[in-house]
């Protein structure tokens, strides 16, 4: 088994997300010398904003102590871990949200999924979408009502926070990522269709998350690989991506993803956006978004392949909550 885990970053002090099922515990205050306050715990603070995933058809008793003595407070799921199947998703679901209770976590288990449509579709069901650019040729309604039934069908097998939509507008032939999971090349289509199914998720119940900030559609190449660069201006992507995040953080996406891309000319310098007070920074002071801000997977070719430490069956190693392709 290969464990994989994400960070969820916090900056500053965001407002608690209106659909979202709480993510993260609140951190705690400094301790407060008392006979009887219990010992603040760092350790079980952590373990509440990382998320776990694991590659292949793991059994329960490998993840479940990994989980439990970590504290943590995600779960992200993959075919290769239930088989694919809704009633398969659905016997995850209810071991992982068992066992937070059962070991009095502080903070509900949130089980993440990506369900975007297409081939990036883990649940093989009726209710996966197609692609998000076959979507958009019905325009906002009908990616709303694709993405209702897609969110109601994940609510039913105990998802809380699908990781979609995809807010990239393609712009670079040369993307090596991104292709059909746009909703397409310009920043007029594509933002319309972004908080139509933002509404739609929430609609079916489940929590909506935006991808990949600041926008992966304008480069080269692919970040499993190595960590492309996107060279835009500031007022370029002002007008060709920024436009997509506006409108899905309007219409009240519960997340933001921050992926591997290098953007010299959003302050990111040659530091990965997702790593970069300057970029993530974004979200807060230029766009207002109050939620929960996520990495993509520090897994990834071009983030070095995580930080490896020993396990009982192979090795874990950090990881994103995003891209890590079971």
């Amino acid at each position: 088994m290969v464990v994989l885990l994400a960070a969820l970053v916090l900056i500053g002090q965001p407002a608690a997300p209106a659909h979202l099922i709480s993510v993260v515990a609140t951190p705690s205050p400094s301790p407060v010398e008392s006979p009887t306050a219990a010992p603040w715990d760092l350790d079980a603070d952590i373990g509440a904003v990382m998320v776990a995933s694991w590659r292949g058809a793991a059994s329960w008793s490998d993840v479940h102590p990994m989980l439990v003595d970590n504290r943590i407070g995600g779960a992200l799921l993959f075919t290769a871990n239930f088989g694919g199947y809704p009633n398969g998703l659905k016997e995850w679901t209810d071991r992982l949200t068992a066992m937070a209770s059962s070991a009095c976590f502080d903070h509900p288990m949130l089980v993440m999924l990506d369900e975007e449509g297409g081939s990036v579709a883990n649940v093989k069901a009726d209710y996966a979408p197609p692609w998000p650019l076959e979507m958009a040729a019905g325009g906002p309604d009908r990616v709303r009502e694709l993405e209702r039934l897609n969110g109601a069908g994940l609510r039913a097998s105990g998802v809380g926070l699908n990781l979609a939509p995809v807010a990239d507008v393609r712009t670079n032939s040369l993307d090596g990522i991104v292709g059909a999971r746009s909703f397409g090349s310009s920043p007029s289509v594509v933002a319309p269709l972004v908080a139509a199914a933002v509404q739609g998720l929430h609609d079916g119940g489940v929590g909506a998350t935006l991808k990949h900030f600041p926008g992966l559609g304008g480069a080269a190449g692919d970040p499993h690989v190595a960590i492309p660069t996107d060279r835009e201006s500031v007022s370029q992507w002002e007008r060709v991506q920024l436009p997509g995040f506006q409108a899905g953080i309007a219409a009240g996406a519960d997340a933001v993803m921050v992926t591997a891309v290098y953007v010299p000319g959003l302050g990111g310098g040659d530091m990965p956006a997702m790593f970069s007070s300057a970029v993530v920074g974004r979200l807060r002071t230029q766009l207002g978004f109050g939620g929960v801000i996520v990495t993509d997977s520090l897994s990834m070719g071009g983030s070095g392949g995580g930080v490896r430490t020993p396990g009982p069956n192979s090795a874990a190693r950090v990881c994103g909550a995003g891209e890590c392709l079971a």
